[in-house]
């Protein structure tokens, strides 16, 4: 008598790979089914989401058919938004990633904008043209006193350029050797009023460079030795400082 072509063990063999990969089958299409419901869409939504056909849907929830090809792989996992590659590893036997629980990519951070350096150096030339335009201004103003705007545009334009050029007075100052540095006629003749104690000095910072500037060109009568020592300390850390810088440059 002739013996059936499976039987033995071989034909066990074949039937146990045969149900094996049922099992497989029917794991992953209920993975497939419960991520589709769980979205809340349609065979039809899926497919427009990139996903593959109804047909192929079906024949992957059911597990029937086929085996789902590598490109219907791929397309259910865009469908059912799951990470890219869950598809094909979960029916090798594993667990699909959806895209929410895939922490996202760091966010590259935009560069910051540079601002450029907070001082910028500022030479005689520049500091005379702008010393043109501020007294045309201020004759104006005093012209035409009935233009109120006009003197308060002065005025701020005054502080503003008497803050520049205080800074260059203070810096030509510490630069020619301090409160023993030669006395400059032609630098009290252009810029004696730096050199003065303000009448009105409202704003303390004001007030202390003002008393600086004095203490750089030597007029220090008036000053008590507490100032003067503080003053000396703060040109010999500036001069120091620019030493320094000259030698790295």
């Amino acid at each position: 008598m002739s013996r059936a072509p499976w039987s033995g063990a071989v034909g066990e063999a074949v039937v146990a790979n045969i149900r094996s990969d049922e099992n497989i089958r029917t794991r992953f299409g209920d993975y497939v089914h419960r991520r589709r419901r769980a979205l809340g869409l349609t065979q039809d939504e899926v497919t427009a989401a990139g996903g593959p056909s109804d047909a192929a849907q079906t024949r992957a929830e059911n597990g029937t058919g086929p085996a789902p090809s590598a490109e219907t792989l791929r397309k259910l996992d865009l469908g059912l938004r799951w990470e890219p590659g869950s598809a094909a590893r979960t029916l090798a036997g594993g667990e699909p990633t959806p895209i929410e629980d895939v922490a996202p990519p760091p966010r590259r951070r935009a560069p910051e904008l540079q601002l450029g350096p907070r001082q910028i150096p500022l030479d005689l030339e520049t500091l005379v043209d702008l010393l043109g335009p501020q007294g045309r201004l201020s004759r104006l103003a005093l012209e035409h006193p009935e233009i109120g705007a006009l003197a308060e545009i002065s005025a701020d334009l005054d502080d503003v350029v008497g803050s520049i050029t205080g800074a260059y007075v203070t810096r030509l100052l510490e630069a020619n050797g301090g409160p023993e540095g030669p006395r400059q006629p032609l630098l009290e003749f252009a810029f004696g009023h730096l050199l003065e104690v303000p009448a009105a000095a409202n704003d303390p910072d004001e007030l202390e460079e003002a008393l600086y500037r004095r203490f750089l060109y030597g007029r220090t009568a008036d000053m008590d030795t507490h100032t003067r020592e503080r003053f000396r300390q703060r040109w010999e850390t500036n001069r120091q400082r620019w030493q320094r810088s000259e030698e790295s440059a």
